[in-house]
Order: C-alpha cells, then structure tokens, then sequence
C-alpha cells in the first residue's frame, strides 16, 4: 500500500504527485511550473487591476479579495513545492504509523483508523466540489452584469482588457480556473484536515490501550509492559504532532491575518453595496472563508481535546493495584501528559475554537471601526 491508497491525505497527495509539486520525476518536474506559473502571472495582473480600481471602493475591495484569495494558493503551493522533502518525510512517518495501527491485533484500533479514512476521504471531496462550483459562480457571474468585466480582474499597462478580441480572450484564458484554483486551493486545507484526523485518531487508540491496563487476569509483569508501550506510543504521537506543527505553523499564521482581514473588508463592502447579485457573493465568499477558518481550527481544537482525554485515561489507570516500580512510572507519563499537544498559529496561539471565535471577534471589530471612521 502506498501513500495514495491511504484515504487519510489519498486524494491529495495523489493530486499533487500528478502535478509533480510532491514526489516529482526527472519527466515530470515540468509539470508543476505549467500549473504554478500561469496563475501566478494572473495573479500579478489582477494588482495592476487593483491599482486602476482604487478609487471605486467597493470594485477594490471585491477584487482583493480575489487577488487575496489567489495569492494565498499560490503560497500554499509554492510552500509545498519549497518544502517538499520536509513533507514527503512527515507523509512517510505517516504511512509508517497507519501501516503499523494497520497490521496489529488491534481491531479496536483498526476499526477506528477506517473511520478515520472515510471522514478524511469525504471531506477531501466535499472541499474540491464545493470550491469548483464556488469558482464556477463566480465563472459566471460576469454574464449577468451590464459592464464588461471578466471573472477575475487583471490588466495590463498600456492594454485595454474591455476590447475586442483582448476582453475575450482574457475571458476564455480564465475559464480553466475552477479547476486549477480548486487544485491548488483546497488540497492543503484537505491534507491539513486529513493529518490532524489522523493524530485524534492515535490518541484515541491511546486512549483505548491505557483502558486496558489493570484487571485481575493481568500479572505485574505484563501490566508494566503495557503501560511501557503505551508511553512509546505516546512518544511517537507528540513526535507526530510537533512535526506537523512545524510544518504549518508559519503559514496558518500568515493565513489567519489574510483571513481575518478579507472577512473585515468583505463586511465593510456588504455594508456599501446594494446590488442583489454583489450581495450574494459577497455572503458566500464569507461563509467560504468561515468555512476553511473553521475547518483548520477545529480539527487542531480536536487533538487538544483528545489529548486531555489521554491524561484523564492515565489519570484512571488503577494504579493501586500495581507495585512500586508501575505506580512511579505512571506518575512520570501522567506528568508527560500534561504538556500541552498542540498546533500553533505561528508557533505563538494554540489553534482551538477559542482562538478561532477571537479572530472572527477581531475582524468584526476592525469593521465596526471602519464603518464608524468612514461613516458608511
């Protein structure tokens, strides 16, 4: 079994291989700068956009959020592609780890790990079909408009996109673009998801192991074994999640004040326009930022919960029925269990549902302000 058949990061990885970002080929290497390159000069053109459409406010403030939102795949990608052997290693300790849980004795824990995999596997695709269509409508959203305009503003200098034939040729040179977006966009958040599904899984198995430590049947010998297997589990789970960490913490940080401060200004904008279809649009691309800030903090919020499950289990362990050397070793991994395990929004807050309602509390905040400032 490779990394592409385990449903955890399957769909992604297989994705990325394909476009040559991970595991690339002397053959194939060529492949992912035909993806990158493209859309990053489309995403120059649209700040050239930007700096024709300063004056109109809401036209600005609309287009940011596209050039923001096209800026952030690109550095998702490109961050993958920079740091690809640091994630063909983490993605092989994970395959190590599943394939272990995997070919043990434990169906308990095997049973969990398929769980694991559908929920991973179904939210994959559940977010690259909802940002095609995502991308889609917004595809089409200039047809219903009186203006020219195309999906995705961009210009050049000295070039008027407006005209025949350049206006149309623009527009079918951006009709690839749910594709393409929904490709670079969502399989990060996927494989983000999909990881951290996997860590909650492990401390649950944890957690099952350590229920079943202790009984009458149990000599001393083979409790003590058991509690020792359990901390080298744990060792291995913390080892898991600290590599994660340092994998993203850096860009969920950069991603948080994108995030925040797109929410902010698309709030302002909803509060200064008033034709029905910006509304709409409006509203879905917020809900589409809530959606990807919501799935990144909860699934991390989910390992620190799973993880103070596994103190309480430790905590529950019958401790007394054991001698002197399992109760000292106990009381040792109960203290190792105290140690937060978390990921952390550039390696400073921890990302919990916390955090995530202090980020929607500071836009909203920031946009009281500036309706209040400009009086709009």
């Amino acid at each position: 079994m490779t990394i592409e058949d385990i449903g955890l990061v399957g769909i992604n990885v297989r994705m990325w291989r394909h476009l040559a970002v991970l595991y690339p080929t002397p053959g194939s290497s060529w492949r992912k700068f035909a993806f990158v390159l493209p859309v990053t000069a489309m995403n120059l053109m649209q700040f050239v956009y930007l700096l024709r459409m300063w004056g109109d406010l809401p036209a600005f403030i609309l287009n940011m959020f596209f050039f923001s939102a096209i800026f952030n795949a690109l550095m998702r990608t490109w961050l993958v592609i920079i740091k690809r052997r640091q994630f063909e290693e983490f993605l092989g300790q994970l395959a190590t780890l599943f394939h272990s849980i995997l070919d043990s004795t434990d169906e308990w824990g095997r049973g969990i790990l398929r769980r694991a995999e559908r929920e991973a596997r179904n939210l994959a695709i559940l977010n690259l079909s909802a940002s095609f269509l995502d991308i889609v409508g917004a595809l089409v959203s200039p047809l219903f408009r009186e203006e020219r305009a195309h999906p995705f503003g961009v210009a050049l200098p000295g070039v008027s996109m407006t005209s025949s034939p350049v206006y149309e040729v623009i527009y079918l040179a951006q009709l690839p673009t749910p594709l393409l977006l929904s490709m670079m966009y969502m399989p990060f958040v996927s494989l983000f998801a999909g990881l951290a599904i996997f860590g909650k899984a492990m401390l649950q198995i944890l957690v099952h192991r350590l229920g079943q430590i202790g009984g009458e049947e149990q000599s001393e010998e083979e409790r003590f074994q058991r509690l020792a297997s359990c901390i080298a589990y744990h060792t291995q789970v913390m080892r898991y999640v600290w590599q994660l960490n340092k994998l993203v913490a850096n860009i969920v940080a950069v991603e948080a004040i994108i995030f925040g401060s797109i929410i902010c200004s698309l709030l302002f904008c909803l509060n200064i326009i008033t034709s029905p279809t910006q509304v709409i649009s409006i509203v879905m691309y917020i809900l589409t930022m809530l959606y990807v800030l919501f799935t990144y903090y909860n699934r991390a919020n989910e390992i620190c919960l799973e993880n103070n499950r596994v103190a309480e289990a430790v905590y529950n362990v019958p401790w007394y029925e054991a001698g002197t050397r399992f109760r000292k070793t106990l009381l040792i991994f109960l203290m190792q269990t105290q140690h937060p395990m978390e990921i952390r929004v550039g390696n400073v807050y921890p990302m919990t549902l916390a955090m995530f309602q202090s980020l929607l509390n500071a836009s909203y905040s920031y946009f009281t302000m500036l309706r209040g400032v400009t009086g709009k």
